[in-house]
């Protein structure tokens, strides 16, 4: 599988002017650009932390069987540091998939696999083929093989990487629904061309950097709505993908402002494909002007509807006015121009908004309301 170098010439261009957008800066490495660093070198302290967690040098043959190896993987997928004054949970590998393995019952051949991966006593395609066997998941396969080596592996978020491959134009290599040891190494081998490619506007680039590129490219830049210059970029002689591609969002980052109440009479037209470089979808701001009109005449706190927060209550007056929302049905999975009504948002804070876009599918209010703890 072969990357097109002329399309990864333009995107990364693209990435240039993002990287400048977002900080100022002109890009120089990925190990001094300020946005690079607060937002994907944390990924190498997740290998060092987890390696320190996995402990796997202190690991002995009558370990295995008694879940003393299974809880000190656990321990280095639960992963969570502080990095550049922030907190980072591990987000390489999807929570529920943390979840099922947290709960699986102590396994003697599972801690066995485990012991001969990690002690180098088996072969890495033969140990990739039997935790398949074991029914662990692609990506948390492709975890545990970044925590072995993070020079030689990566962690993989399938259906992401299948859209950012199209990006780049691969149209025709897919992860999702594929789990092999060959699909994984040819993941692999195309990071690593764009690695080497990256090499020559940053000699020192790794290939986690490469990994981090292609993340920037498919899920932050089009979430922050970055209108691409690739629609220039060919793939087998035919106009890029780009030129048509759904917006690709990333479920943990920062939404757009929507707000919610009932309305059985008005509805707008949302969701309409509008074409530039690529498509984004359409949203109609007189909705929120509505919506947060109607609002404060009930409540001119604007409180959350998850929560009660209410930013004026705790901000005073700069936070008169202000509340984030969230629409109901995502607007990226509308296909056509549909009318959307005030009832489809709801008004909630910072953080409920945060909450209910941390699952897929996303929870509902009532959902977040069932499980949200209460505050002392």
């Amino acid at each position: 599988m072969t990357v097109p170098i002329e399309n990864l010439d333009i995107l990364f261009a693209d990435f240039v002017e993002f990287i400048k957008q977002q900080t100022g800066d002109t890009f120089a490495s990925f190990q001094t650009s300020v946005y690079i660093d607060r937002h994907e070198n944390y990924k190498y302290e997740v290998s060092k932390e987890a390696k320190e967690s996995l402990d796997q040098k202190h690991w002995k043959e009558e370990d295995i069987g008694t879940g003393k190896i299974q809880q000190k993987v656990n321990s280095a997928i639960q992963t969570r540091l502080h990095y550049k004054y922030q907190w980072h949970d591990n987000n390489l590998v999807d929570w529920r998939k943390k979840d099922d393995f947290a709960k699986r019952p102590n396994s003697k051949p599972l801690e066995q696999t485990l012991f001969d991966f990690y002690k180098n006593k088996i072969k890495d395609d033969k140990a990739f083929e039997t935790f398949l066997n074991l029914k662990i998941s692609y990506q948390f396969i492709a975890y545990l093989f970044f925590i072995k080596d993070s020079q030689r592996y990566l962690p993989i978020t399938q259906e992401r990487f299948d859209q950012i491959f199209e990006l780049i134009g691969l149209t025709g290599f897919k992860t999702s629904g594929q789990a092999s040891w060959e699909n994984y190494t040819d993941f692999i081998n195309i990071n690593k061309q764009v690695r080497d490619f990256l090499k020559t506007k940053d000699p020192k680039a790794s290939l986690l950097d490469a990994h981090s590129f292609l993340y920037i490219l498919g899920s932050q830049m089009k979430a922050a709505n970055f209108t691409f210059s690739s629609s220039r970029a060919v793939t087998n002689g035919q106009p890029s993908s780009e030129q048509k591609a759904e917006e690709i969002t990333d479920d943990t980052t920062g939404q757009d402002l929507f707000v919610a109440e009932e309305d059985d009479e008005i509805s707008f037209p949302e969701g309409k494909e509008i074409y530039r470089l690529h498509k984004s979808k359409e949203r109609n701001k007189e909705l929120i002007r509505l919506a947060k009109e109607r609002h404060l005449k009930n409540d001119e706190k604007l409180s959350c509807q998850v929560c009660g927060f209410s930013f004026v209550n705790t901000y005073g007056e700069i936070g008169h006015g202000f509340i984030e929302a969230h629409h109901i049905f995502p607007i990226s999975e509308l296909t056509e121009e549909t009318a959307t009504k005030i009832e489809d948002l709801a008004l909630v804070c910072s953080n409920c908004h945060r909450m209910l876009h941390r699952r897929r599918p996303w929870l509902t209010i009532d959902n977040l309301k069932a499980i949200r703890q209460p505050n002392d």
